[in-house]
């Protein structure tokens, strides 16, 4: 090197090129990895407000609460989007019915990136479930991938 030069020759910048593609390589499958954890993490705080708002529900319907709308109802939701509308609720005999909106929106499955689950209806059998059902009372993830500790997303 002469005098008084700085800077890289070229032999250093590939060095250094070399070095920070290795390490790239070494973080991408961590990131990939942590990403599928918070995925993962989205979709158990979901279904477990989707479930939450299923059993309040339920619990204002048992009580008397909520009016029943059919005959033969099982006093669970028809869907999610009732849910999300809300229905009148009677906090006592003589008090005036209020509209109770129990979820905000319908969550997003972070595995398949839509606003999709499928339901399970109160006679149906423990692992029947479809894209729509009578009465709502369970849900789970549309997505057939397996998760990080080797079940299945539908399984949660």
């Amino acid at each position: 090197m002469m005098r008084g030069q700085k800077g890289l020759t070229f032999i250093e910048m590939l060095i250094v090129i070399l070095l920070m593609s290795i390490l790239s390589l070494v973080a991408m499958p961590y990131l990939h990895h942590k990403q599928r954890q918070l995925k993962e993490l989205e979709l158990t705080r979901n279904l477990a407000m989707m479930r939450d708002a299923i059993d309040r529900f339920h619990e204002l319907a048992v009580t008397g609460q909520i009016e029943p709308w059919d005959l033969e109802w099982d006093m669970y939701p028809e869907d999610l989007d009732m849910l999300v509308e809300g229905v009148e609720v009677k906090p006592a005999a003589d008090a005036e019915a209020v509209l109770v909106r129990f979820l905000r929106e319908i969550p997003v499955d972070p595995i398949t990136g839509e606003q999709e689950w499928e339901c399970r209806g109160y006679e149906d059998d423990f692992d029947d479930y479809s894209s729509s059902c009578d009465t709502l009372f369970d849900v789970r993830s549309t997505s057939r991938q397996t998760a990080l500790d080797g079940s299945f997303y539908a399984d949660w």
